[in-house]
This record gives structure tokens, sequence and C-alpha cells, in this order.
């Protein structure tokens, strides 16, 4: 059994510093041109991804609003660092939204600083507006225990964490057979949805490489993909189809 849901990432679209000198290629590339970042998702779409993580940007919410207006009925996932919290909100509640993610950035300062009530309470506050509560963390290896015995572990349905070979953007040295049984461990034992993200690692590793290295992994249920451009949309998402269930 491997994942069977493709969600399309934003990260390029927002420039996003984990891509080093590619972000200030990705700002020229779609910097207060949403037509070229609608064209990436209108291909996404095409080619059977109907799910967007949106993250608050003048030009991504543009370009959703393009690429909706030719037809493709995008699902949103939004995710919110909480720092805009009432305004990404507001934006949510403007599409199909299903699920509402904790940022990793904000989730793992709570749990560095052991305020488990504060992401208690935006979850809370997500679900009781009939959205999806979800967690991003950054720090799997780190953090993976700490949320199985906090007092939050019922107060969300889905985590997101990055998973490539390389354990690139993780808290590990490689991804080998005793790293992954540990998130594997935990992962059972967690019992929520799972969505892979990281897993080209920020272009390292080309898209055959990662999916075949991450398609039997049997407690994945989804992977996020950024994509900058509409043949790396073609060449990944084809292998992508190709590995799923």
């Amino acid at each position: 059994m491997t994942f069977n849901e493709v969600i399309l990432g934003s990260s390029p679209f927002t420039f996003a510093p984990q891509f080093g000198h590619r972000t200030r290629l990705y700002e020229l590339d779609f910097k207060d041109q949403p037509d070229n970042i609608a064209e990436i998702m209108d291909k996404a779409y095409e080619l059977g991804v109907n799910e967007f993580l949106l993250k608050s940007s003048d030009d991504v919410e543009k370009a959703l609003d393009l690429s909706l207006s030719r037809g493709n009925d995008w699902s949103v996932i939004g995710m919110t660092n909480t720092d805009d919290y009432d305004s990404d909100m507001a934006l949510f509640e403007k599409y199909n939204t299903t699920m509402v993610l904790l940022d990793g950035f904000f989730v793992d300062k709570c749990i560095e600083d052991e305020d488990f009530d504060l992401v208690s309470k935006y979850l809370c506050d997500i679900r009781s507006r009939g959205y999806v509560p979800a967690i991003e963390t950054r720090i799997p290896f780190k953090h993976l225990p700490i949320i199985e015995e906090s007092s939050f572990l019922d107060d969300f349905d889905v985590i997101m964490f990055p998973l490539n070979f390389y354990g690139y953007m993780m808290d590990c040295n490689f991804l080998n057979k005793d790293n992954k049984n540990k998130i594997k461990d935990i992962m059972g034992r967690l019992d929520k949805k799972i969505i892979a993200n990281r897993t080209l690692a920020t272009g390292i590793l080309k898209p055959n490489e990662a999916y075949d290295f991450i398609k039997n992994i049997d407690y994945l249920d989804a992977v996020c993909v950024g994509l900058a451009k509409v043949s790396e949309a073609e060449e990944t998402l084809n292998v992508i189809n190709s590995v799923k269930s």
C-alpha cells in the first residue's frame, strides 16, 4: 500500500527560503505574475491534482482565482502561522477549504516552549469553524514523541512532516531503515492521517528517486509537492501517478 493523495504546495510561489539561490529565481518568476502560477496550477489539475495548499499571498490568491475561473475545482488546505490568524481564516472562507494546518514554525516553537495549550486553542478553533484541524512539524524525530504524549494529541486529525531519503530538512542523517522504522512505530500509535512534504528534498532528488524510495511507506496517506514550472509538473506528477495507489 502506498499513498493515494497528492497536494500541490505553494512554497515556490511564496519564495520559501529553503530553496537557496532558487528562491530568488522563483521571486523573479512569480512576484506580481499570478498568471505564471496559475499556468502551473492548471497543469497540475490536468494531471489529476485537485488539492492546493494555500498560504496567504496576494499573487497566490489571484492565481487560485484564475485557475478556478477556468473550471478547475480546487479543494483548499489552508496553512496559517497564526501571525494573521483572523485574516487567514477570512481568506480560507472564500474557497472550498476542507482543512487548516498550523505551520511548523509555530507548532515547533510551541513544543519547545511547552506551550501546548496555545496549540490546542487554535486547533479547537479550527475545528469549531468546520475545518479538519492539522499540524506540521519540521523536526519529526525530536517532536513526534512529544506530540504523542501532548495534551493536544486529540485536537488534530492530520500531521505533515518532511520525508525524503537524504533526511534533508529533517532532523536525521539519511532516512535509513532504522529511522524509517522509528517514524513508522510512532505513526502506528498516533493513528493520524499522514502527509509528507519536502519529498524531493527541494530539488536535490529527481522525482524517480524520490518516489521510488517512499512509494511503499505504508503509513503515508498523501504527499505535498511544490512545482515551479509546467515541465516540472509534467515530469513529477507523471512519476507520482505511476506509483500512487
